[in-house]
């Protein structure tokens, strides 16, 4: 990735610029350093520059001096921001799904300090939080709609498509940029596998009914390859001419659509679609008695809990 021009290009340079911000907790500067590493390894930097700035500011109401902090400093940092609130925030860190994403700015902060070279105490972090399932996901009822919607849509060539879509993402908890990659050779009929491309790669096993969902699809993808010029490796493709798009990989601009057309059908509008679908299908994974590490490598998600310590909506 190529990033403009600065002082923290030069290994020296940025371990001298860090331990200058660290000796009187200067949290723009060690910002600056933090969105530069984000940028340059593709790191989520929002909660990072919030745990970083809430962090630097505590320590210095602290006393402690960089690099002599007591080991547990960490975890008397984290008691504060989530059974009180963080210094410089209004209310304390409540949801599942906010202390993950607090706890991975804490270990990213660590990750941008070793990364610029500066002497690291010994410092224990928090033991990792588990998502619970608090999400909005579809449930039976909901998804069984949205599939017979997707049967009676009135273009036929995307109620197949439709159907197959549904299956990935709702019961095989595929993501849509993962259903965009997947490639023809990725589906394997005979063992009813579906083989996921990506920085989360894994194999994904259907059930009947989503296998067959894909092999009545591809029934139809058949017919639509012979009409392009050029036929596609991409599993998915669009269904219709609309824009020049025909045989052309699908992707969210004309998934989307096909999802909102669904939900209109069946009379089922989940405030955010992709997102309750993704959910149901960890939810069923869970019910189905699979362990929650193995629900994460199925799913790709970051974590999940198990049913039994679900909590109720926030």
């Amino acid at each position: 990735m190529l990033l403009p021009a600065s002082p923290l290009d030069d290994p020296q340079a940025r371990q001298e610029w860090v331990a200058r911000a660290l000796a009187t907790w200067d949290r723009q500067a060690l910002g600056e350093a933090a969105l530069y590493a984000s940028r340059l390894f593709g790191w989520h930097e929002r909660q990072t520059l919030a745990v970083l700035h809430n962090l630097c500011y505590w320590c210095r109401e602290q006393g402690y001096t960089w690099p002599h902090l007591p080991q547990n400093a960490l975890l008397l940092f984290w008691e504060e921001a989530t059974t009180h609130r963080p210094p410089l925030s209004p209310r304390p860190l409540r949801k599942d799904t906010t202390l993950y994403a607090w706890w991975r700015g804490l270990r990213r902060t660590l990750e941008v300090l070793a990364w610029a070279g500066v002497e690291m105490p010994r410092l224990e972090l928090p033991p990792k939080p588990q998502y619970a399932l608090v999400r909005p996901y579809l449930s039976e009822p909901e998804f069984t709609a949205l599939l017979g919607a997707a049967r009676s849509h009135p273009e036929g060539r995307l109620r197949r498509l439709g159907v197959a879509v549904l299956y990935l993402l709702g019961e095989a908890g595929v993501w849509p940029k993962e259903l965009f990659a997947l490639r023809l050779e990725d589906f394997h009929p005979a063992s009813r596998v579906l083989r996921v491309r990506g920085e989360k790669a894994r194999t994904v096993p259907l059930s009947k009914e989503a296998a067959e969902a894909l092999q009545e699809y591809l029934e139809d993808r058949e017919s639509i390859a012979t009409l392009a010029p050029l036929p596609s490796p991409y599993l998915f493709v669009r269904m219709t001419n609309k824009k020049g798009g025909l045989g052309r990989p699908l992707n969210m601009n004309s998934l989307r659509p096909l999802l909102e057309r669904a939900c209109e059908l069946s009379g089922v509008f989940p405030e955010r679609i992709l997102g309750a679908l993704r959910w149901r299908a960890v939810r069923r994974y869970l019910q189905q008695g699979l362990p929650p590490a193995e629900v994460v490598r199925r799913t790709g998600v970051a974590s999940v809990a198990p049913l039994g310590r679900e909590r109720g909506q926030r």
